[in-house]
Protein backbone atom coordinates (compact mmCIF):
# COMPACT_ATOMS: atom_id res chain seq x y z
CA UNK A 1 0.00 0.00 0.00
CA UNK A 2 1.31 3.44 -0.94
CA UNK A 3 2.02 5.51 2.19
CA UNK A 4 1.65 8.92 0.47
CA UNK A 5 4.01 10.42 3.07
CA UNK A 6 5.62 12.86 0.64
CA UNK A 7 2.27 13.87 -0.83
CA UNK A 8 0.79 14.44 2.63
CA UNK A 9 3.71 16.57 3.80
CA UNK A 10 3.48 18.69 0.65
CA UNK A 11 -0.29 19.11 0.98
CA UNK A 12 0.05 20.25 4.60
CA UNK A 13 2.73 22.79 3.70
CA UNK A 14 0.68 24.11 0.77
CA UNK A 15 -2.51 24.34 2.82
CA UNK A 16 -0.80 26.25 5.60
CA UNK A 17 0.85 28.66 3.18
CA UNK A 18 -2.49 29.36 1.48
CA UNK A 19 -4.07 29.65 4.91
CA UNK A 20 -1.56 32.33 5.90
CA UNK A 21 -2.73 34.45 2.96
CA UNK A 22 -6.37 33.96 3.93
CA UNK A 23 -5.76 34.90 7.56
CA UNK A 24 -3.80 38.01 6.67
CA UNK A 25 -6.28 39.31 4.10
CA UNK A 26 -9.72 38.56 5.52
CA UNK A 27 -10.37 42.25 6.19
CA UNK A 28 -8.16 43.63 3.42
CA UNK A 29 -9.42 41.92 0.26
CA UNK A 30 -11.48 43.03 -2.70
CA UNK A 31 -14.09 41.08 -4.65
CA UNK A 32 -12.89 40.68 -8.22
CA UNK A 33 -15.66 38.73 -9.92
CA UNK A 34 -18.45 36.22 -9.58
CA UNK A 35 -18.55 32.67 -10.89
CA UNK A 36 -21.96 31.16 -11.61
CA UNK A 37 -23.97 33.86 -9.83
CA UNK A 38 -23.63 36.84 -7.50
CA UNK A 39 -23.46 34.71 -4.35
CA UNK A 40 -20.78 32.43 -5.83
CA UNK A 41 -17.93 34.84 -5.29
CA UNK A 42 -14.28 34.89 -6.25
CA UNK A 43 -11.83 37.19 -4.48
CA UNK A 44 -8.22 38.08 -5.12
CA UNK A 45 -7.40 35.81 -2.19
CA UNK A 46 -8.90 32.76 -3.93
CA UNK A 47 -6.60 33.44 -6.86
CA UNK A 48 -3.50 34.04 -4.78
CA UNK A 49 -4.08 31.04 -2.53
CA UNK A 50 -4.66 28.78 -5.52
CA UNK A 51 -1.58 30.04 -7.32
CA UNK A 52 0.58 29.30 -4.28
CA UNK A 53 -0.93 25.85 -3.78
CA UNK A 54 -0.85 24.74 -7.40
CA UNK A 55 2.71 25.97 -7.87
CA UNK A 56 3.90 23.93 -4.88
CA UNK A 57 2.14 20.77 -6.06
CA UNK A 58 3.25 21.06 -9.69
CA UNK A 59 6.81 21.85 -8.72
CA UNK A 60 7.04 18.73 -6.51
CA UNK A 61 4.83 16.36 -8.55
CA UNK A 62 4.88 17.57 -12.17
CA UNK A 63 3.53 14.25 -13.44
CA UNK A 64 0.29 14.53 -11.45
CA UNK A 65 -2.96 16.05 -12.73
CA UNK A 66 -4.13 19.07 -10.73
CA UNK A 67 -7.71 20.32 -10.65
CA UNK A 68 -8.06 23.71 -8.97
CA UNK A 69 -11.42 25.36 -8.30
CA UNK A 70 -10.61 28.78 -9.74
CA UNK A 71 -8.35 27.57 -12.54
CA UNK A 72 -10.89 24.94 -13.55
CA UNK A 73 -13.96 27.18 -13.62
CA UNK A 74 -15.88 26.62 -16.84
CA UNK A 75 -13.53 23.92 -18.13
CA UNK A 76 -14.01 20.21 -18.48
CA UNK A 77 -11.79 17.79 -16.63
CA UNK A 78 -11.28 14.06 -16.81
CA UNK A 79 -11.90 11.51 -14.08
CA UNK A 80 -10.00 8.26 -13.76
CA UNK A 81 -6.52 9.74 -14.10
CA UNK A 82 -3.87 7.83 -12.19
CA UNK A 83 -3.18 10.57 -9.60
CA UNK A 84 -5.25 13.75 -9.48
CA UNK A 85 -5.15 16.58 -6.95
CA UNK A 86 -8.36 18.45 -6.09
CA UNK A 87 -7.66 21.90 -4.65
CA UNK A 88 -10.12 24.34 -3.13
CA UNK A 89 -7.92 27.28 -2.06
CA UNK A 90 -10.69 29.00 -0.10
CA UNK A 91 -13.71 26.93 0.83
CA UNK A 92 -16.25 29.28 2.35
CA UNK A 93 -15.60 32.30 0.14
CA UNK A 94 -18.91 33.97 1.03
CA UNK A 95 -18.04 33.74 4.73
CA UNK A 96 -14.66 35.28 3.93
CA UNK A 97 -16.19 38.12 1.91
CA UNK A 98 -18.49 39.01 4.81
CA UNK A 99 -15.65 38.78 7.33
CA UNK A 100 -16.81 35.55 8.98
CA UNK A 101 -13.70 33.58 10.01
CA UNK A 102 -15.09 30.17 9.08
CA UNK A 103 -13.38 29.03 5.91
CA UNK A 104 -10.58 26.66 4.99
CA UNK A 105 -8.11 25.37 2.46
CA UNK A 106 -9.01 21.91 1.16
CA UNK A 107 -6.54 19.69 -0.70
CA UNK A 108 -7.13 16.09 -1.75
CA UNK A 109 -5.32 13.48 -3.81
CA UNK A 110 -7.29 10.86 -5.73
CA UNK A 111 -5.97 7.62 -7.21
CA UNK A 112 -7.93 6.61 -10.30
CA UNK A 113 -10.87 8.76 -9.20
CA UNK A 114 -10.96 7.63 -5.56
CA UNK A 115 -9.77 10.13 -2.94
CA UNK A 116 -6.92 8.64 -0.92
CA UNK A 117 -5.53 11.68 0.92
CA UNK A 118 -7.17 14.73 2.42
CA UNK A 119 -5.96 17.89 4.14
CA UNK A 120 -8.28 20.61 5.45
CA UNK A 121 -6.67 23.60 7.13
CA UNK A 122 -8.54 26.21 9.17
CA UNK A 123 -6.20 29.21 9.32
CA UNK A 124 -8.22 31.05 11.98
CA UNK A 125 -8.14 28.25 14.55
CA UNK A 126 -4.79 26.82 13.43
CA UNK A 127 -6.43 23.42 12.97
CA UNK A 128 -5.10 21.07 10.32
CA UNK A 129 -7.15 17.95 9.64
CA UNK A 130 -5.32 15.17 7.77
CA UNK A 131 -6.14 11.67 6.57
CA UNK A 132 -4.61 9.01 4.33
CA UNK A 133 -6.39 5.81 3.35
CA UNK A 134 -5.56 3.14 5.90
CA UNK A 135 -3.88 5.58 8.26
CA UNK A 136 -6.77 7.09 10.23
CA UNK A 137 -7.76 10.72 10.62
CA UNK A 138 -5.87 13.32 12.61
CA UNK A 139 -6.25 16.87 13.92
CA UNK A 140 -2.93 18.63 14.41
CA UNK A 141 -1.28 15.23 14.50
CA UNK A 142 -3.57 13.65 17.12
CA UNK A 143 -5.99 10.86 16.13
CA UNK A 144 -9.66 11.79 15.89
CA UNK A 145 -12.84 9.82 15.33
CA UNK A 146 -16.48 10.43 14.60
CA UNK A 147 -18.94 10.60 17.49
CA UNK A 148 -19.46 7.00 18.60
CA UNK A 149 -22.14 7.71 21.22
CA UNK A 150 -25.01 9.22 19.22
CA UNK A 151 -26.89 6.53 17.35
CA UNK A 152 -30.29 8.09 16.66
CA UNK A 153 -31.33 11.05 14.55
CA UNK A 154 -33.24 12.75 17.37
CA UNK A 155 -29.97 13.24 19.28
CA UNK A 156 -27.97 14.33 16.23
CA UNK A 157 -26.61 17.75 15.36
CA UNK A 158 -26.81 17.97 11.57
CA UNK A 159 -25.39 20.48 9.12
CA UNK A 160 -26.18 21.39 5.53
CA UNK A 161 -25.44 24.06 2.96
CA UNK A 162 -27.20 25.95 0.22
CA UNK A 163 -26.05 26.05 -3.40
CA UNK A 164 -24.48 29.36 -4.36
CA UNK A 165 -25.86 28.86 -7.85
CA UNK A 166 -29.59 29.64 -7.74
CA UNK A 167 -30.17 27.29 -10.66
CA UNK A 168 -29.30 24.38 -8.35
CA UNK A 169 -31.75 25.33 -5.61
CA UNK A 170 -34.69 23.30 -6.96
CA UNK A 171 -32.45 20.26 -6.44
CA UNK A 172 -31.89 21.33 -2.83
CA UNK A 173 -35.65 21.60 -2.29
CA UNK A 174 -36.13 17.92 -3.08
CA UNK A 175 -35.21 17.33 0.57
CA UNK A 176 -37.99 18.18 3.06
CA UNK A 177 -36.16 20.52 5.43
CA UNK A 178 -39.10 20.68 7.84
CA UNK A 179 -39.00 16.90 8.19
CA UNK A 180 -35.26 16.96 8.89
CA UNK A 181 -35.54 19.78 11.44
CA UNK A 182 -38.45 18.08 13.22
CA UNK A 183 -36.58 14.76 13.48
CA UNK A 184 -33.05 15.82 14.46
CA UNK A 185 -31.79 17.56 17.59
CA UNK A 186 -30.87 20.67 15.60
CA UNK A 187 -29.64 21.82 12.21
CA UNK A 188 -26.79 24.14 11.24
CA UNK A 189 -25.54 25.73 8.02
CA UNK A 190 -21.99 26.99 8.60
CA UNK A 191 -20.90 27.89 5.07
CA UNK A 192 -17.87 25.66 4.46
CA UNK A 193 -18.51 22.12 3.29
CA UNK A 194 -14.86 21.19 3.87
CA UNK A 195 -14.90 22.25 7.51
CA UNK A 196 -18.33 20.74 8.07
CA UNK A 197 -17.02 17.39 6.87
CA UNK A 198 -13.94 17.79 9.06
CA UNK A 199 -16.23 18.47 12.01
CA UNK A 200 -18.18 15.27 11.33
CA UNK A 201 -14.83 13.45 11.26
CA UNK A 202 -13.77 14.74 14.66
CA UNK A 203 -17.16 14.29 16.33
CA UNK A 204 -18.30 17.92 16.56
CA UNK A 205 -21.20 17.26 14.17
CA UNK A 206 -23.17 14.05 13.64
CA UNK A 207 -24.20 14.30 10.00
CA UNK A 208 -23.88 16.48 6.92
CA UNK A 209 -25.63 16.65 3.55
CA UNK A 210 -25.56 19.00 0.61
CA UNK A 211 -26.43 18.95 -3.08
CA UNK A 212 -24.60 20.14 -6.19
CA UNK A 213 -21.16 20.48 -4.64
CA UNK A 214 -18.00 20.16 -6.70
CA UNK A 215 -15.36 17.43 -6.22
CA UNK A 216 -12.84 19.87 -4.73
CA UNK A 217 -15.42 20.76 -2.05
CA UNK A 218 -15.75 17.21 -0.73
CA UNK A 219 -12.79 15.02 -1.76
CA UNK A 220 -10.61 15.79 1.27
CA UNK A 221 -13.51 15.65 3.70
CA UNK A 222 -14.63 12.31 2.31
CA UNK A 223 -11.29 10.73 3.24
CA UNK A 224 -11.36 12.34 6.67
CA UNK A 225 -14.84 11.09 7.56
CA UNK A 226 -14.22 7.55 6.34
CA UNK A 227 -10.82 7.30 8.03
CA UNK A 228 -12.40 8.62 11.25
CA UNK A 229 -14.85 5.71 11.20
CA UNK A 230 -17.81 7.43 9.58
CA UNK A 231 -19.83 6.79 6.44
CA UNK A 232 -19.98 8.78 3.21
CA UNK A 233 -22.41 8.15 0.34
CA UNK A 234 -24.53 9.96 -2.16
CA UNK A 235 -28.04 10.91 -1.02
CA UNK A 236 -29.44 7.61 -2.26
CA UNK A 237 -26.92 5.63 -0.23
CA UNK A 238 -24.70 4.68 -3.15
CA UNK A 239 -20.90 5.04 -3.19
CA UNK A 240 -19.83 8.63 -3.77
CA UNK A 241 -18.09 9.37 -7.07
CA UNK A 242 -16.04 12.41 -8.05
CA UNK A 243 -18.29 13.60 -10.85
CA UNK A 244 -18.82 17.19 -12.03
CA UNK A 245 -21.49 17.78 -9.39
CA UNK A 246 -21.73 15.82 -6.16
CA UNK A 247 -24.68 15.20 -3.83
CA UNK A 248 -23.27 13.97 -0.52
CA UNK A 249 -24.35 12.59 2.83
CA UNK A 250 -21.78 11.99 5.57
CA UNK A 251 -22.31 10.87 9.14
CA UNK A 252 -20.83 9.05 12.10
CA UNK A 253 -22.16 5.89 10.46
CA UNK A 254 -24.42 4.98 13.37
CA UNK A 255 -27.22 7.25 12.14
CA UNK A 256 -26.59 6.87 8.42
CA UNK A 257 -29.50 4.63 7.50
CA UNK A 258 -32.00 6.70 9.49
CA UNK A 259 -30.44 9.88 8.13
CA UNK A 260 -30.87 8.81 4.51
CA UNK A 261 -34.43 7.66 5.17
CA UNK A 262 -35.22 11.10 6.57
CA UNK A 263 -33.72 12.84 3.55
CA UNK A 264 -35.90 10.55 1.38
CA UNK A 265 -33.89 11.33 -1.75
CA UNK A 266 -35.15 10.12 -5.10
CA UNK A 267 -33.17 10.65 -8.28
CA UNK A 268 -35.03 12.32 -11.09
CA UNK A 269 -36.36 9.91 -13.63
Amino acid sequence: MHSYNAELALAVRAAREAGRLIREKINRHRVTETKSCLSDLVTEVDRLAEEVTLHMIRDRFPEHTVVGEEEQAGRAWETGKNLTWFVDPLDGTTNFVFGLPFCAVSIALAHRGRPVLGVIHDPFREETFTAVRGGGAHLNGAPVSVDRAICTLDRSLLVTGYPGNAAMRPRMHRVDYKEVIDRCSNLRALGSAALELAYVACGRLTGFWEVALRPWDVAAGMVLVEEAGGTVSDLAGQPLEMTEYVDIAASNGLIHREFLACLAWEDEK
